[in-house]
């Protein structure tokens, strides 16, 4: 075989469209496999997104029950530091609010 003949082979076989063709479904089986690449991709994407999601949810609800357990525990700490005696080498300890609390009751029974 001289190299015209295999020219020819080659020439019209391409012509012919076999060649064309192969071509062709080759390039349709790429793009083919790039879009299910990318389908593929976005389902990780979507599945951490929603995984963060209900991770960051969790997060503020943990925060949110720790601002109220905070809160509750500055009420009482400030409640106790209202009954606190200011005299402390005494055994007459009373607190120093006591007036206070009194006149309080007095007002919210009426």
């Amino acid at each position: 075989m001289d190299v015209t003949t295999l020219l020819t082979t080659l020439l019209t076989t391409l012509a012919s469209g076999g060649g064309v063709a192969g071509f062709m479904q080759y390039k349709q089986n790429k793009k083919a496999k790039e879009l299910e690449n990318d389908k593929t991709a976005s389902e990780q994407w979507r599945a951490l997104y929603e995984e963060q999601t209900k991770t960051a949810q969790s997060l503020r609800e943990k925060l949110h029950e720790a601002r109220e357990n905070l809160a509750k525990e500055k009420q009482q700490t400030l409640m106790c530091r209202f009954y606190v005696c200011e005299k402390l080498n005494c055994t007459d300890r009373e607190p120093p609010h006591t007036e206070i609390m009194k006149e309080f009751k007095q007002y919210t029974e009426k």
